[in-house]
């Protein structure tokens, strides 16, 4: 992935929406007809939405365990259980900044930044 040829791709804003909507978002993957645009997906979108999923995981999975956030994230993702197994600590950091985080580690650099 290249962060320079798309930089708002993996916004805070993008995340979220993804986020709100992955049970879509792997069924699209799947191949079945749940797709965010109604209509299935075809070979071609699903790879782009499996890469996707794949590395808004991968983000998570970086963020640190003790946020707050970073449960929630876990959640929306359905992989709470993943997050249990691996937490400590849990510090009160919001749902935004760890949205903000993973974007960041995503390439994405907010306006001005």
């Amino acid at each position: 992935m290249d962060a320079r040829e798309l930089p708002d791709e993996y916004s805070p804003d993008s995340i979220h929406l993804d986020l709100v909507h992955w049970p879509e978002l792997q069924a699209a993957a799947e191949g079945g007809t749940g797709s965010l645009n109604g209509r299935g997906a075809g070979r071609g979108e699903r790879l782009g939405l499996i890469t996707r999923i794949a590395d808004l995981e991968q983000a998570a999975d970086q963020l640190p365990l003790y946020w707050s956030g970073t449960l929630e994230v876990f959640r929306m993702q359905r992989r709470q259980r993943e997050w249990g197994r691996r937490r400590l600590v849990l510090e009160d950091v919001s749902f935004d900044a760890a949205l903000a985080h993973m974007a960041r580690s995503l390439g994405w650099r907010p306006p001005g930044g």
